[in-house]
């Protein structure tokens, strides 16, 4: 409904601004006339209305995820499948897929797929805590982490 108002509304305008773009002698100029560049400033598209928060129809069909289990097996399982010495040969390692600058960051040595499962457990629990779910953006939607 919104685009058919605003469809209607571009179709109302465009001969009005037309017409005004004529009679103001801001029309172009016959060919090979001087000119001169000019820049005609346009109006926002923007209304300003207070900001409301809108939640989409099938966020509001959603029914909240209750998190059972151990959610870091289910992550791990997505991740890596569950295996803490995988180097996976895209630049991500151990059962979370660390990014070594991540690990490094995190104050842990080496790389993350020679560290012991407790290490890094303790990791991504602690990277989690620090940045949230979206450092799992995929995984974390899969399993319901958010």
């Amino acid at each position: 409904m919104r685009n058919l108002l605003r469809r209607t509304s571009l179709l109302v305008a465009a001969p009005l601004v037309a017409t005004a773009l004529l009679t103001s002698g801001l029309a172009a100029e016959p060919a090979g006339a001087a000119t001169t560049s000019r820049h005609i400033s346009r109006p926002s598209r923007r209304i300003s209305r207070p900001y409301r928060h809108r939640v989409s129809r099938s966020a509001a069909r959603q029914r909240p995820v209750v998190l059972d289990g151990d959610v870091w097996a289910r992550l791990r399982q997505c991740e890596s499948g569950g295996r803490y010495t995988i180097n996976s040969g895209n630049g991500f390692y151990g059962a979370y897929q660390f990014h070594p600058r991540t690990w490094r960051n995190l104050g842990y040595p080496g790389l993350p797929h020679e560290a012991s499962p407790e290490m890094q457990d303790e990791a991504a629990r602690r990277l989690q805590a620090r940045s949230g779910w979206g450092q799992w953006p995929v995984c974390s939607r899969r399993i319901g982490a958010r």
